[in-house]
């Protein structure tokens, strides 16, 4: 009845029929269609275009500039994580307990998989393996700040030398989980329309803030790509789209332009990328201008993707089982990708010596590697949500979400994962 009442509320809203999107579960396939395609974005910026960052051949240099924009995605599970973890702020204030059951229903998503990572990494290895190397020293002198979600201060700081071993990763889970602990007081203080301002000007102030880290030391801009003040675009992007989902018109307000905003932004990125050699997030120029535009990107496919028909190909590509499933099981196969791939750098010789393919390119072993990570990564990904996290999700029947009105959609009901790379 529940899901009736929520289904029909997000269809008066979007101006969309809805209900045959909806899945088992209470889930919207489309949107784990894009938390699927985003992680592959992002695990081909890993495994294809880091490898490759000192490329001889022009075929490797190609592969590398174009692998390396998979680092975009990580702003679209900014953009959802904003979406729909303001969805379930807005719906659920004035709840009793509405405050401490949010906090609780995060931890038992967030907090086991992240703390069961550390403590193998930092606890459990140190244990199996004497290592002398210097990178292996830093990462454990530095593991306060893995521990209390600060990677991305320390990635800033010591311009990612001090998360070694494929742990720089986990700067994007500091960052949302920065974004949990005070976007909710910010929502209590506000009214609803208020809130879409301060979405607004947070964004500004984003801007201002890159812009004037660029102007202080132009050398560092890759800072602004690790600090939340720099990374708010995606986030009150999603937000933003909350608050218009909830208002009259809901996101119909927004459908008609999306596909005209997605497709300008795309242009400007392509654009961008022509003029600057590529999109480095080291590049100044990229630094400030390019995250606002990425923003615009994701939220334009969010629109499409709650307000096309389910029949569309959009939407039929999103909900493709393949991508769904990638979506599902993100937030294990991001924690464990990076450093996978880098015990299998450690481990072989082929991204150091190359193979004497197409006149010396290392694109061969390196897409062959990246199979087999990737391989890898999604089963780990799966034994994890199935024999573990799911443990632990199960536990959130103790701290029930109980909206404050009948605008609560079915796709905010969903258990957003946090956002991947």
């Amino acid at each position: 009845m529940a899901l009736a009442r929520g289904t029909d509320a997000l269809n008066r809203s979007s101006g969309a029929a809805l209900e045959p999107a909806v899945a088992a579960g209470d889930r919207l396939p489309a949107l784990d269609g894009i938390r699927g395609a985003a992680m592959i974005l992002v695990f081909v910026n890993h495994a294809v275009a880091l490898p490759l960052a000192e490329a001889t051949t022009r075929l490797d240099r190609a592969a590398h500039v174009i692998g390396y924009t998979g680092w975009v995605a990580i702003d679209a599970f900014f953009v959802l994580s904003g979406f729909l973890i303001t969805g379930i702020l807005l719906d659920t204030k004035g709840e009793p307990r509405w405050w401490p059951n949010f906090l609780a229903r995060r931890v038992l998503r967030v907090f086991p998989l992240y703390y069961g990572a550390l403590f193998v990494l930092f606890i459990v290895l140190p244990r199996l393996v004497r290592w002398s190397e210097p990178d292996f020293l830093t990462l454990q002198a530095n593991q306060p700040w893995y521990w209390s979600y600060m990677v991305n201060l320390l990635a800033a700081h010591t311009r990612v030398r001090g998360t070694p071993l494929g742990t720089a990763h986990f700067w994007s889970l500091s960052v949302e989980e920065q974004f949990y602990l005070t976007w909710p007081l910010i929502v209590w203080a506000c009214k609803p329309r208020s809130l879409f301002r301060v979405a607004a000007l947070a964004a500004a102030g984003g801007l201002c803030f890159r812009l004037a880290l660029v102007l202080r030391d132009p050398g560092n801009a890759r800072a602004a790509f690790f600090l939340t003040p720099g990374r708010l675009d995606g986030l009150m992007m999603g937000a933003a789209l909350a608050v218009v989902a909830r208002m009259p018109g809901g996101l119909a307000r927004a459908a008609g332009w999306a596909p005209r905003v997605l497709t300008t932004a795309l242009i400007a990125l392509g654009l961008l990328a022509l003029l600057r050699g590529g999109l480095y997030v080291s590049d100044p120029v990229v630094a400030v201008a390019a995250y606002p535009v990425v923003a615009l990107l994701f939220g334009a496919l969010l629109v499409m993707a709650l307000t096309r028909p389910p029949a569309s190909r959009l939407v039929r590509v999103l909900s493709s089982d393949w991508l769904r499933s990638w979506g599902r099981y993100s937030y294990g196969i991001y924690v464990v990708h990076l450093p996978l791939l880098s015990a299998i750098e450690y481990k072989t010789t082929f991204y150091q010596h190359g193979v004497a393919l197409l006149g010396g390119s290392r694109l061969p072993a390196t897409l062959l590697l990246a199979v087999v990570g990737m391989s890898l990564s999604y089963m780990l990904g799966w034994l994890s949500y199935h024999l573990y996290e799911k443990r632990f999700l199960a536990l959130k029947r103790f701290f029930p979400r109980q909206p404050a009105a009948t605008t609560v959609t079915a796709v905010e009901r969903q258990s957003p994962a946090p956002s991947l790379v």
